[in-house]
This record gives structure tokens, sequence and C-alpha cells, in this order.
């Protein structure tokens, strides 16, 4: 393959030193600094070059006894092209650089330019060096951690791109067609059924209402009145002649549905009706719902809405092993997601990088587990990771737990709004951190107990299986064939089974993952070997269906069933899937990519007669880049998510659910089920619902959470409730103008209500930046969205709310134009073209 010779030129060394040489050093406690520089982003070879320049900006000579840590999404090191220092992983994600033995010193304002090629490139800014940290030795122990201020220089990005990504964005939003004006009853998720009275008249709510419900229903009368007062200002007031009526009942319309309900709004006031209390739920969520966009006076015109869920399972899974979310933060999102009528909260506790969850008498896998940070042995905590911070003490999304008591607290908020909380226990693969902290327990109690030491051990000492798992470890599977593996999990599931207990509700599913154990994986085991000879078991996925067989009757013990990724339910024998089908609750199937073959996952998995949840990679990913914008977080192994794309879900045609591949050329949704596994029609009702899946490698923040959920999470809510389209079943242009017009209502939905709703609730969401394009000397600029405010500038600099605004077609002839949007005080972030 062509390789690039990189070659620093005079002019970018000489910027590079000019950059260094121009760095404050005020608050910098380490005595060099750092900078990275990113490959030019102008060749399509296979091998990209990266260069660390250092700096010594100390007083006094640097010798060869130090090492600089770095945190990095897995970069495969190549080659190094310095003879004075060495780039290298020390732990998938967690990299070091450390001097050779040619490493020459570094006298006072010197620099050292270490420049290494790597196999991948750097597409985003997720995927750039942070958390630097520096760890100088004396006669061979390592002093304490000292930050390092760490400055990233990026990609040059060539202008057929910038500009290619431009005209992409500019074309999709040119789609996009007029609609009419937003009716009250235009929400998100849409109501199923609207009964406009002839009765002509408007209902108002703004002298305050008078609130009836019976004493089952005081939860949500409650949560009702809390969010009219807060929200829109409505008070409760004996004196009002509006009455809000909650009214449990046994009509039988309501018996095919048990989230079904009937909200009827008249001059007598607003009754919601339902026979159950999740129902009634539902129609309060809709009322407040109505109330969106009204800035002046609240009010409803005379109306009868019907309305029920297509889908049983609506539901988001928040990763807060990789990067923690505090207890406060988790009920925010239940708090908003229950407005929007999603039922589940799949909380991913336990990962590679963390155990989230305090589990009593095994205190290890929080104190070790629950944090990361610098070192030598990870005997008291983990290494650094995806935040990069090296203090395992410090506020950082690196650390923390939930203690027992919080959790059950959490438990009842969230049942409170009728949303479940799934726990899920990683097992047998991403289970790195609950190894290491059964390590650290085992070397805690070795010389005293040696019982309790091996008690809950899951790694073999003579275990030398090499893999390297998805992520680059090569040391988080578990080993299924201990038994104190199986006397771990029964521990840690009992567990939880007694919090929900505390709680008052009954945890009657436990997620155990089950996704990506690495080809190699207990091949290198001798109990592992033992027990396949002695099981007449023959390859690694034999083990992994004993396993999960195991687990199966540890958790019908319990009374419990288990639900786990598409893995649990792929590939196993007639016999595996007779005994895992009565207690695996559902399977969850993500790796949807239709040119990987993997969108026929979910029928293949729902013919066999497992119970199936859409978490579709390629409209369900949240965590995903919602554009490819080197300056838009997110990951991009999978291509990118936007709602749009989460809006075009189709659950029962999943193969016309994604319209264009992971590299965003347009499929043929006319041919694209030519084929394909399709779902059986007796096997429809294992279709149970669709889950959001926000992974957390690339949250720093809550305020990136929130980013990452809206407005991408909002076409999920659409589909979840509503299931069917009108175009779904159409065909070519008849098809495109269907689907167009639904995608336009929907973007204007967001734009005018749920965006405004959001900055009322005071939540972070993201804006998208402009599409741009340069035609016969004018600039063109669009958004999907109305009412914002798109602003350039043609002399290079970022563009701020002074910048000039764009409201037409205009003359324009610079070189470069950079252009963003903004809306409701927030801002994108930036569209770049370039004229050539």
């Amino acid at each position: 393959m062509k390789t690039l010779k990189f070659i620093f030129s005079s002019v970018g060394l000489f910027l590079l030193l000019f950059l260094i040489q121009s760095c404050s050093i005020g608050g910098s406690q380490a005595p060099i600094e750092l900078i990275w520089h990113a490959e030019s982003q102008m060749t399509d070879s296979a091998i990209r070059h990266n260069a660390f320049v250092i700096k010594n900006v100390s007083s006094s000579d640097i010798d060869s006894n130090w090492c600089i840590y770095y945190s990095q999404l897995p970069k495969g090191i190549k080659r190094i092209l310095t003879d004075q220092a060495v780039v290298e992983a020390v732990n998938a994600n967690f990299f070091r650089i450390r001097p050779t033995q040619g490493f020459k010193g570094l006298h006072p304002g010197d620099s050292l330019v270490v420049r290494y090629e790597v196999t991948n490139p750097t597409l985003g800014i997720s995927q750039v060096p942070e958390g630097a940290y520096w760890v100088a030795s004396v006669n061979g122990s390592e002093r304490q951690p000292l930050p390092i201020n760490l400055k990233i220089v990026k990609p040059e990005l060539r202008a057929e791109s910038l500009n290619q990504y431009a005209r992409q964005l500019y074309d999709n939003n040119a789609l996009l067609t007029e609609v009419p004006d937003l009716r009250s009853t235009d929400i998100i998720p849409s109501v199923k059924m609207i009964e406009m009275l002839s009765e002509e008249g408007v209902l108002e709510l703004d002298k305050g209402v008078i609130l009836r419900n019976g004493a089952e229903l005081e939860n949500e009368a409650t949560l009702l009145k809390e969010k009219l007062a807060r929200l829109y200002g409505i008070q409760i007031s004996d004196k009002s002649a509006c009455v809000i009526s909650l009214m449990l009942s046994a009509d039988t319309a309501f018996t095919d549905n048990p989230e079904k309900y009937r909200m009827s709004v008249n001059k007598e006031g607003i009754k919601i009706e339902s026979s159950t209390t999740h129902g009634i739920f539902n129609g309060t969520q809709t009322l407040l719902s109505l109330l969106k966009a009204q800035k002046t006076k609240k009010r409803l015109a005379y109306q009868v809405i019907t309305d029920y869920p297509d889908l049983a399972y609506r539901g988001f899974m928040l990763d807060v092993a990789r990067n923690f979310t505090s207890l406060e933060n988790v009920k925010k999102i239940v708090d908003v997601l229950a407005s929007y009528k999603i039922n589940k909260l799949h909380l991913h506790l336990t990962d590679d990088e963390g155990w989230r969850l305090e589990i009593p008498g095994l205190e290890e896998l929080t104190a070790v587990g629950g944090r990361r940070g610098y070192t030598p042995d990870e005997s008291e905590c983990l290494y650094p990771c995806y935040d990069g911070n090296f203090n395992p003490t410090a506020s950082t999304s690196g650390n923390g737990y939930y203690p027992r008591p919080a959790f059950v607290d959490l438990l009842q908020y969230a049942a409170q709004r009728h949303v479940q909380v799934i726990p899920e226990i990683e097992a047998p693969g991403h289970a790195r951190a609950a190894i290491v902290s059964m390590k650290a327990r085992y070397n805690k109690y070795i010389k005293s107990d040696s019982a309790k030491a091996t008690e809950y051990l899951l790694n073999e000492a003579a275990d030398k299986s090499q893999y390297i798992s998805a992520q680059s470890y090569t040391d988080n599977v578990i080993n299924m064939s201990m038994p104190s593996t199986y006397r771990f999990m029964k521990k840690v599931i009992s567990e939880i089974q007694k919090m929900y207990r505390d709680a008052g509700l009954s945890l009657d599913e436990i997620h155990l993952g089950g996704d990506e154990v690495p080809e190699g994986a207990w091949m290198g085991s001798p109990l592992c070997l033992a027990l396949m000879q002695g099981n007449n078991l023959k390859a690694q996925h034999d083990l992994f269906e004993f396993f999960y067989v195991r687990m199966a009757e540890t958790a019908n013990n319990l009374g419990i069933k288990f639900s786990g990724w598409q893995e649990v339910g792929l590939h196993n024998t007639m016999s595996t899937d007779a005994k895992l089908l009565p207690n695996v609750s559902s399977v969850y199937c993500w790796n949807t990519v239709p040119e990987w073959g993997g969108d026929i996952v979910p029928y293949t998995v729902a013919n066999k007669g497992y119970d199936v949840i859409l978490c579709n990679v390629n409209n369900f990913y949240v965590d995903l880049m919602y554009t490819a914008n080197f300056d838009e977080k997110g990951l991009c192994w999978a291509g990118t998510v936007s709602e749009a794309k989460s809006f075009s879900a189709l659950p029962f045609s999943i193969y016309r659910s994604s319209r264009t591949d992971v590299k965003e050329n347009p499929l043929n949704l006319d041919s694209v089920e030519t084929g394909k596994v399709k779902l059986r029609p007796e096997c429809e009702k294992n279709i149970k619902g669709v889950q959001a899946q926000l992974f957390s490698e690339t949250i720093r923040s809550f305020d990136d959470v929130l980013a990452y959920i809206f407005p991408k999470m909002l076409g999920l809510v659409e589909r979840g409730w509503n299931a069917h389209t009108v175009w779904e079943r159409l065909h070519g242009e008849e098809e495109h103008q269907a689907y167009y017009k639904d995608l336009s209502l929907f973007y204007k939905k967001i734009a005018l209500k749920e965006l405004p709703y959001l900055e009322l609730s005071n939540l972070t969401f993201r804006i998208p930046n402009p599409g741009l394009m340069l035609r016969e000397g004018m600039l063109y600029a669009n958004t999907p969205l109305k009412g914002v405010e798109v602003r350039y500038t043609t002399d290079g600099t970022e563009p701020v709310q002074s910048s000039a605004l764009w409201e037409k077609p205009v003359v324009c002839d610079a070189k470069v134009i950079k252009a963003r949007t903004f809306y409701l005080g927030r801002q994108s972030t930036v569209t770049t073209i370039k004229n050539i």
C-alpha cells in the first residue's frame, strides 16, 4: 500500500515551535509542555502520521528518568519515526511516551519532535489525545504525577472534503418541504386519534385549575401539578372554573393496551381516563405537551384524543461505566424522557472501565473498579482512560458509583414516573473492572484467608489465552469455567434483587451483556480446556453457550429472567435455544448495518422465538457523531446518526430503516429487502420495542450527555409510539415525497416546540450546523430548523453572534467561508467551505 512520506516542512515545524513558544505556562506544574499534531487528511493511504512535540519549559535539564501518560481512543501504533522516544499502549486506550536509550536530554527551551505512524485516521475531535500527565522517577521510584499543558493541532482538511460535506448538508436540508403552521396537537410523539368537537370553543387554563383525582392517582396528580406550575405557571386553585379530572376507568375500550388513555377537552374541563395509572400518566404528559410553545394564553381547543403506543418497550440505555453520570443527573434524564413517554431506563452499570454500583460484601468493586487514576499496578484503582484524569479521588467522569441507598432512591424515583430501570452487569466480556477488582480482593486476603481470597475470583492465573477485544483489551473476559465466577454472578444479582425489594419493586429482568467476547478468549485456559474435554465441547462458542445456560439456571432460581445483547440469541444449538428461551426476557439487537450483513439479525432472532428490542446502531446509537464534522463529538465506527436517522427507523420494515450506508451513499429502498430474512407473521409479536444507546467513551460532562440525546433521540420517541408510517409501504417517488413531508413536520416540531421546551427545562441540546453551497459566485445556506439564525465570516475567523447574518443568497468570492447556526442562546459547530 502506498505510504505517505511524513515530512515537516520548515514552515510547518516553525509553526509548531512558534505555538509552543507562545504557550503560557501559568498553572502548569510539569517541566514540559506538549503539542500533539494530527496528520493532514490529504491522502488515501491506510497509514497516518502523528507527532508529539515535547518542550522543556523549566529552568533545569531533563534527563531520561520520566514518562508521559495520556488517554486516547485506541490507535494502532505501527512504527516510531524517532530514535529518542517511544509511543506505546499501556492498556487499550491508555498510552505513554518514554525515552529510549538514545534520548539526548532536553536543555531549558529545547524541544523534541516524536513522530510515529498509526493505522487509522483521526476523524473527529473525540479521537485526539487528552489528560496528559508527567511522571518523573528518582532512583527507580516514580514520583507523583503532574498535569501537562496539552495542546492539539487539528489536521488540515482537504478543500474537496470540506466542500463535499457542506454541500451534502445543504442538499439534505433542501429536501425538506414547507408544512402548515403547527397546531397544539402537533407534538412528539404524535397522538393516534384526534376528534375536534363540533362545538367551537377553547378552554383557558391561565387562571388556574382544579385538579380532581382518587387516592390511587395521587402520584400522577402530584407530578402533573408540579409540571403545570413550574413550566407554565398554571397553579392549582379551588376557585378556578377549569377542572382537570384524572379517572381510572373499567371501560372495555382500554383493555387492548395497558397504556391507552383518552383525554377529553370541553367547556366542563379536561378529563383523562385509562384503565391503568400508567395510562393516566401518559395522558398527563400529552396534556403538558399540548401547552408547549404557548407563550401567552394557555388554552386548548375542545377535542377528544385517544392514544396508545404501538410498542410496549421504549427505552434508553445510559452507559455510566465508561464515564460516570451522577444520580442527580440521571434523575433529570428520567424526568425528561418520561415526559416523552419513554418507559425503560437501561443502566449500563459495569464495563471494562468502571463498576458503578455498590454491592455489599464486594467493596472492592467500587473501591477499585469505581475509580481511575495514576497507578503502577491497579491495586487501588483502574488505569486512566477516556477522561484521562490521573487523580482517583477527583470529581471527574472517571470516578464515582451509586451507593446502595442512592440506587434504591433512583429506582423509586423512576417508578413514580412509570420508568422501569433495567440494570446491566456485563459478562463474560467487557468485564475488566470486575476482574481487576476481584484480583485486588484476592491480594488483600490471600495471606490471611485463602478461601475468602478465591471466593469471587474471576480470572485464572494459568490462563494463557491471547485475544484482543473490540476496544483493544487483552484481559477483559471472565473465566467461565471457575465456580467462583458463578458465585460472583449470583452474589451480584442477589444483592441487586434485594435493592429492588427495598424500593418496593420487583426485579423482573436483569441484563447480562454477552456482546463482543473476542476470538481466542478461554482457549489458553487449562480450566476451560478441561471443561471442554469433560463436556464434549468443541469450540469457543460452546463455552459461551455453556455460560449462558448456567446463568439462565441462576436467574431462574432467583425468579428472574435475564436479557442480553444479540450474541445471546445467535449461533446457538437448538438445545441451547430451548434452554434459554423460557428464561430470556429480551435479546437486544444492535449490529444492524446493512453492508455488514447485520440487518438480518433482529428478524433472525425474532423468528427463533426470542423477544427482540431493536437497538439499531445505524438508527439509535446516539453516541455516534451527528454528522461527519471534525469538531462534532462522538464515535463514527458505524457512520453517523442524526435525529432524521432515528426518525427513519421502521421496526416492522427493518431493511428500509437505513436510507444510506455508513458512508452516506443512498440506498435503493425498493430493493433492499430482496433476499433478506423475512419476519414471519406469527413472530411480529416478538418485536417488543426500540431502545437508544448512549455509550460514554466520549462523555466528559452532563452537557455532553444531553447534547447526544437531544434532539437525536426524538426520532426514537416518535417511532416507539408510532411504529408504522404512511411511507412504510410506499415506493419510489411516492415514498420519497411522503417521507420528506413527515420529516419536515418532525423538524418543525423540534424547532418550534421541543427545543424551546428543553430550554425552558434548563436542559442542553444540540443545534445543527448549516449546510453551505457556492454556486455562480453566490453563497447559499440552509438548516433543517425553522426560526434559527445563520451567521458567517469570510476572513477565516469563527462566526460569533455579531457576525454577518445570512438571510438570502449573497455574492461571495472569499477564499474561506465559515458559518454557524444560532438559536435560543446556543450555537452549532462550524461549517467551512473553501472557494477553489
